[in-house]
């Protein structure tokens, strides 16, 4: 648990403490109210019984839109980045409950019109679960296993100016709740939503100053970086719970293609001490560590890369699929070192949640 309120708050201060600079340009702020309506996506046979319900809620913003030099030039573009809180009924009261969700987002615009703003939004942050599994007392619910969980989602949203001061905002986001990995079941939860909300500016008219994109070069990068968890180990009739540290490296060489994109390739080892206490738990001799084949592609807005990749398990005994996907979003601080965090899962099902550090050489 405190993993995760470290990896809330390091969020935070990146995304909030971006607005900090001397350019005279203020960053104004924005309030926004956003009901949802949604379904949930059914990615195994062990939460099937789960999906047939459509979740509801409302989330409020909080957030400033980054218009000083400094902050394009993070981004290479104009952004929001901010705080919200996402109220979500899953519509089942009785088993999967609501979730309580605290999030930090960043947010580049993609479209900038006179009265027409496209966006894309990356957020993380903690979800408050109020029904988890239980053995006895709520068997059933095989999406959540802990009060405290992660929830991160990316988000396409479309601004329509009806004043100065407030727009009209239509958006799809698709959400993913999960413990990564710290405990099971832990299947957890993707649940695309949608909805139709209002932003309000109170600094009334917002202008956005002429400013000059970087201009496109093809540029190599070579990065490599490291990884670590806590995942616990249930109790059995002959063990007691055990908390295990999961570890790793990968890197990657990669070329950009354009201002937004790039694509890599690369390689991962992978320490997973969990499998390590389980596989020894039944007397196995099957190797604990996974060794694989990475292809990826980057989502570059000045220092910030969103990255997807496809791994391939080129060496692992103990392996729950053959493929499985890694998303990662990262921060550059001085250009070379990186900081963020990365979600593996194979196929919809979540594997583990993650602290990022890396290195740019």
């Amino acid at each position: 648990m405190i993993r995760s309120c470290f990896l809330v708050l390091w969020y935070f201060i990146i995304t909030i403490g971006s607005i900090q600079g001397q350019d005279e340009t203020k960053n104004p702020v924005s309030l926004a109210l956003k009901p949802h309506y949604g379904l949930i996506l059914n990615h195994s046979s062990k939460v099937e019984h789960l999906t047939h319900t459509n979740p509801f809620g409302v989330e409020l913003e909080y957030s400033w839109l980054m218009l000083k030099d400094k902050n394009w030039r993070q981004c290479n573009c104009y952004s929001k980045t901010g705080i919200s809180f996402l109220y979500v009924n899953y519509d089942n009261p009785e088993i999967v409950g609501s979730s309580y969700n605290l999030i930090v987002f960043a947010e580049p615009f993609l479209i900038r019109r006179d009265k027409f703003l496209l966006s894309t939004r990356m957020g993380v942050g903690a979800s408050f679960l109020d029904h988890v599994y239980d053995e006895q007392e709520n068997p059933d619910n095989t999406f959540f296993s802990t009060p405290l969980s992660f929830i991160i989602h990316l988000d396409l949203n479309t601004y329509y100016r009806l004043t100065d001061q407030y727009s009209l905002i239509v958006f799809a986001k698709y959400n993913h709740i999960s413990n990564g990995g710290i405990k099971k079941p832990n299947y957890g939860m993707n649940f695309p939503m949608f909805g139709i909300g209002l932003n309000y500016y109170p600094a009334k008219q917002i202008v956005f100053p002429d400013r000059k994109k970087k201009e496109y070069s093809p540029e190599l990068f070579y990065n490599l970086y490291s990884f670590g968890m806590i995942k616990k180990i249930e109790k059995d009739d002959t063990y007691p719970e055990k908390n295990t540290f999961n570890f790793g490296f990968y890197g990657v060489v990669g070329r950009t293609v354009s201002l937004l994109n790039a694509f890599s390739a690369g390689a991962e080892y992978y320490y997973d001490a969990g499998a390590k206490e389980e596989l020894s738990r039944i007397n196995s001799d099957d190797d604990f560590q996974k060794v694989s084949a990475l292809i990826g592609h980057h989502l570059l807005f000045g220092k910030f890369d969103f990255s997807q990749y496809w791994g391939t398990y080129l060496y692992a005994q103990d392996k729950p699929a053959n493929f499985y996907q890694r998303y990662s979003l990262t921060y550059a601080f001085y250009d070379q070192i990186l900081a963020g965090v990365t979600l593996k899962a194979h196929g919809d099902v979540a594997d583990s949640f993650q602290i990022l550090l890396g290195i740019s050489l």
